[in-house]
C-alpha cells in the first residue's frame, strides 16, 4: 500500500470521527439536553459533557480541515476531479469552526461558570441557541464528510 493512500485513509478518519462526534453530540447528547426541565440538572449536564468533548473536538475537526488541504494537494490540482471536493470539504469543515467560535464554543464557557445550584433563569433560552448552533454546524459537517470520501474516490493515487 503506498504512502497516498494511507494519508487518504487516515484523513477520512479524522473527518469521520470529526462528523461522528457531531452526529452523536446531535443526536444523543443535545437531544437529551432538549428534555431536561432542571436547570440544575441540565447545567450539570452540559458542564459534564463540555469536559469529554470539548479537548477532542477542535483536534478532529482542524485536523479533518487540514486533511482537505492535503487532499486537495495530493490531488491533479484544486481543480481537479478530486482536488474541487476536498477543497469543498474543507471549506465546509472551516464554515463548522467558524460556526463554533462565537456561539457554541461561547456559550460552553459561559456555561461552563454557571453555579450548578443556581443557574441563570434564562438557561432555557441558551440551551435552545446552543442547540440551533450545534444543528447547524452538524449538517454543514455532513457534505464536508461526503467530499472528502468522494476526492478518496476519484483520486488516481
Amino acid at each position: 500500500m503506498n504512502w497516498e493512500i494511507i494519508l487518504r485513509l487516515v484523513i477520512l478518519l479524522l473527518a469521520s470521527l470529526a462528523t461522528g462526534g457531531l452526529m452523536v453530540n446531535w443526536v444523543g447528547l443535545s437531544r437529551a439536553m432538549g428534555r431536561i426541565s432542571s436547570a440544575s440538572a441540565y447545567t450539570e449536564f452540559h458542564q459534564a459533557t463540555n469536559h469529554t468533548f470539548d479537548p477532542y473536538m477542535p483536534i478532529v475537526v482542524i485536523g479533518a480541515i487540514l486533511g482537505g488541504v492535503v487532499l486537495a494537494a495530493i490531488s491533479l490540482g484544486i481543480h481537479s476531479a478530486a482536488g474541487a471536493p476536498a477543497v469543498a470539504g474543507a471549506i465546509c469543515y472551516a464554515a463548522v469552526i467558524a460556526i463554533t467560535l462565537p456561539t457554541n464554543l461561547r456559550i460552553n464557557n459561559l456555561i461552563a461558570r454557571w453555579s450548578i445550584e443556581a443557574p441563570p433563569e434564562n438557561w432555557t433560552t441558551v440551551r435552545a441557541r446552543w442547540i440551533r448552533f450545534h444543528i447547524l454546524r452538524t449538517l454543514i459537517s455532513v457534505p464536508a464528510l461526503a467530499s472528502y470520501v468522494l476526492s478518496v474516490l476519484l483520486s488516481k493515487g
